[in-house]
Order: C-alpha cells, then structure tokens, then sequence
C-alpha cells in the first residue's frame, strides 16, 4: 500500500455511490457508471470492486479524478 492510500481514510461502498451521484449530479447516472466497466479501473466495473476497502479507495480515486476533470 502506498502511502497515499495509506493516509486515505477507509472509504465505504456507501461514501462512494454518494460521491458518484454527487459528481454526475444524478442517482440514475451514478448507478449507471458504477455498473459499467470503467477503463481507469483497468476494465473493472466499479460496483464489483466496491465489496473490498481496496476496490473502494480505487474506485473512489477515479471519481476525485474525474471531479478533477481528469477523464483518462
């Protein structure tokens, strides 16, 4: 684990569904991204990754980072 991750506070599947439905402004597009593969997660679809703390901090990294505006 880096130390980024490891200065990164337990994210929950929950923190992240409503961190997605903040960010794409919508619950129904929220629920949509997290059930489609998501390239930035190496193909993975979110929803999936979200049942360990692992894929939570991942998934929740590509969210900050599309918040960002970083879309790749």
């Amino acid at each position: 684990m880096s130390e980024r991750e490891a200065a990164m506070p337990n994210v929950s599947s929950e923190s992240v569904q409503q961190r997605a439905e903040t960010i794409f402004e919508s619950r129904e597009i929220a629920l949509e991204w997290l059930e489609r593969p998501v390239r930035a997660l190496g193909g993975a679809v979110p929803r999936e990754l979200l049942r360990t703390p692992e894929g939570c901090r991942q998934v929740y990294q590509v969210l900050a980072k599309i918040d960002a505006g970083d879309f790749s």
